[in-house]
């Protein structure tokens, strides 16, 4: 009896983890002229507030810059945010961590571009 229980358990625990799924991807913006970081993490999901990003890291040449959590995410396409970083300049680097409250993560990164004149 304990066995088919204990069998019963993990087969549902199992298949939350098997319909969880990490973000697909992060879209990135930075505007020279205004300072500010357009970020959009995005992660497909049916109920945003029990499946969804629940944190996002910024990183400036490879330092933390700004974590922000979330208790649910802002639609059922994924999760947008705007940082302005100040400190942002031409030949920096810029990383973006999304987290899935779930299973799983997404980085990408921009190189800050020359202000075009």
């Amino acid at each position: 009896m304990r066995y088919w229980m204990m069998s019963i358990i993990v087969s549902l625990i199992f298949a939350g983890v098997c319909f969880a799924h990490p973000p697909t991807g992060v879209e990135m913006e930075f505007d020279n002229e205004t300072k500010v970081l357009t970020v959009l993490v995005t992660h497909p999901v049916n109920k945003i507030n029990k499946h969804f990003i629940d944190k996002i890291v910024v990183e400036l040449n490879d330092k933390e810059i700004v974590t922000q959590t979330f208790r649910t995410q802002g639609d059922g396409e994924g999760q947008e945010v705007m940082y302005v970083i100040v400190d942002a300049k031409a030949g920096d680097t810029i990383a973006v961590t999304g987290y899935c409250n779930v299973s799983g993560k997404k980085k990408a990164s921009l190189t800050v571009e020359d202000q075009e004149e």
